[in-house]
């Protein structure tokens, strides 16, 4: 039973919902995708029948095209195709769900026309959507976001994020999923140990590990929904200035103007 934890993660801020259409025998697949996007501001649609999806493309105009490549062989080609005659690669974001024995020459092909995401058919748990909406983060700021004002950590760079919990003093470990200059969203690696931070709680000592750079804050609980959003309060030493100039290498607007100026009395 869903407890409304499970896919949990940033909400929408402001401003129009984006569309994900998906083509896909799967009808599953809306409900599951309706779960972790729909949280970030996306509206989601689906149709089973390729040639449907086709006629209502650009009444539709989506902002990134799912389509399973072992569903429809031949007619994803034509859809993406389709969908390059006007739209370019950061228009709308086309990934194709392919199966693990994809062919490299296909995959070519898939490139050649423009898909930018090829990614596993196998799309099931909470992890699986964090690594896809990752990759669309790189052609797309999410919903709702000011457009490139928010970092989205990737994989082969991420943000480690731990503290000591504020009752108990047991470590808590995890990593960002999202950060910008006010704040962040914390994933644990054990969503059950967050359970009972309520929002508002301060956070006393908080470290953030980016390569090499050790940084030690305070922080502020302000949502609890399977994952910690929290906002600043106050960085040690130079650790504001070092975390916006590692913030800069991925984004393209840093907001350095709002300081934390600790807990006020």
């Amino acid at each position: 039973m869903n407890d409304g934890k499970s896919f949990g993660i940033i909400r929408p801020l402001s401003g129009d919902k984006m569309t994900i259409l998906i083509i896909a025998n799967d009808k599953d697949l809306k409900a599951k995708f309706r779960k972790y996007f729909g949280h970030i501001g996306y509206s989601v649609i689906q149709y089973m029948n390729p040639l449907k999806a086709m006629d209502n493309l650009d009444e539709i105009s989506p902002d990134v095209l799912v389509c399973n490549a072992s569903d429809y062989p031949r007619h994803w080609k034509i859809v993406v195709k389709q969908i390059r005659e006007n739209r370019n690669r950061n228009d709308v974001v086309a990934i194709l769900l392919i199966a693990s024995d994809f062919d490299s020459s296909e995959a070519n092909k898939a490139v050649t026309l423009g898909v930018n995401i090829l990614f596993s058919n196998t799309i099931e748990t909470i992890e699986d959507f964090e690594n896809l909406n990752n990759k669309i983060c790189r052609y797309k700021s999410p919903p709702g976001l000011s457009k490139k004002s928010s970092w989205f950590p990737q994989e082969e760079n991420p943000v480690l994020f731990a503290f000591s919990h504020p009752k108990d003093l047991r470590m808590i470990a995890g990593h960002c999923v999202e950060l910008s200059s006010t704040g962040g969203v914390f994933r644990p690696n054990e969503p059950g140990e967050i359970a009972d931070l309520e929002t508002g709680t301060v956070i006393e000592s908080c470290s953030m590990k980016m390569d090499s750079l050790l940084i030690s804050l305070q922080a502020r609980v302000t949502d609890n929904l399977g994952t910690l959003s929290i906002e600043f309060i106050e960085f040690k030493d130079n650790g504001f200035e070092n975390f916006l100039n590692e913030m800069r290498k991925y984004v393209e607007i840093v907001d350095s103007s709002k300081v934390p100026q600790g807990l006020s009395t």
